[in-house]
């Protein structure tokens, strides 16, 4: 898959529902968003030019592309993390500083989700601890699939390659920091869920997107089964 098309466009984040700030989050958030929305159309249009009309694979990517970012960067900052082992050998990553990107900052993929759901329906968010409380009640469940349909294994190595193939195009250069990195696919993710929140979809996509978020931003190289090498 080619994951280098340029084509900027300018995109609007929706930062309507938001919690405390925290030291992972960029001190000047307004400049930051109007910088990462001005680039984030040329990756939402990459996105669906590469995964032309499937609308599932095109939510399954973003919503990974978020969770893997919020992992992504507390590698990169060398920040604290909780390791979770199963009995297969696996290894899950949790832990305050990851749940700050996913979950607590003003600025996290928590609070992109939230305000799209809130615009879309004029309704108050869904209360995501039974999809928290989920993602960790599977660690480790070699039958779990990600809606019932994709292994984690599969969906990891795929957002990875993606991941991989638009750093230094795209991520990098438009981010300043790790912790810019959750930010930018927050957007890009927002922007995804606006379109696929049809009425009457709008609850489905949302618990879609937040069980793919929630599992791949615990996720390194060695969660995977030692049979399935990167």
């Amino acid at each position: 898959m080619n994951f280098f098309k340029k084509e900027e466009k300018t995109v609007s984040p929706d930062l309507s529902r938001q919690k405390s700030d925290a030291k992972t989050t960029p001190d000047d958030l307004q400049e930051v968003l109007k910088r990462l929305s001005s680039h984030a159309g040329n990756t939402i249009q990459m996105l669906k030019t590469v995964l032309k009309t499937d609308t599932d694979i095109l939510l399954l990517y973003s919503a990974g592309l978020a969770g893997y970012a919020c992992q992504r960067a507390v590698m990169a900052n060398n920040e604290q993390y909780v390791v979770v082992g199963a009995k297969s050998g696996r290894n899950y990553y949790l832990g305050d500083k990851v749940n700050a990107y996913l979950l607590e900052n003003k600025s996290s993929v928590l609070s992109f989700i939230n305000g799209i759901y809130e615009h879309k329906t004029g309704k108050k968010a869904p209360d995501p601890g039974p999809s928290i409380t989920h993602a960790v009640s599977v660690i480790g469940d070699d039958n779990y699939k990600i809606w019932n349909s994709y292994s984690p294994d599969e969906v990891y190595k795929l957002i990875k390659v993606c991941w991989d193939g638009i750093f230094e195009n795209m991520t990098s250069e438009y981010c300043k920091s790790p912790c810019e990195w959750p930010i930018f696919f927050g957007i890009v993710l927002q922007n995804i869920m606006e379109d696929m929140m049809v009425t009457g979809k709008e609850d489905a996509v949302y618990q879609m997107v937040l069980e793919c978020t929630l599992f791949i931003s615990k996720m390194r190289d060695d969660s995977l089964a030692k049979s399935q090498p990167i």
